[in-house]
């Protein structure tokens, strides 16, 4: 059985093949190979920088490819998060349910 692309796949399929950057840099980068540059991008956008004024050509290059923005933006959240919990007290958590 096969399945025809309704008008919006068939669309973003066209955007892909026309729009998609093929900066040799970002294609080759490879978030296992380039881990470390990865992590600097996502802890500077974790604090607050723009990825677009950091490299916006990787931004351009997460539209297109979504499972590196996937991974881009869960390593992101997970320093956000580890920020967030540095400060945090958990003996308040305890000092709270002794009472």
């Amino acid at each position: 059985m096969s399945h025809k692309p309704d008008g919006d796949q068939a669309s973003k399929l066209i955007d892909f093949i026309v729009n998609a950057p093929a900066d040799d840099t970002l294609i080759k980068m490879d978030c296992n190979d380039c881990c470390e540059k990865i992590t600097q991008l996502a802890e500077q956008v974790a604090n607050g920088a723009d990825l677009n004024e950091i490299l916006p050509e990787m931004k351009k290059f997460m539209h297109y490819w979504g499972d590196c923005r996937e991974e881009f933006e869960a390593l992101v959240a997970v320093i956000q998060r580890e920020k967030a919990l540095e400060n945090f007290d958990f003996a308040d958590l305890e000092n709270s349910s002794l009472s």
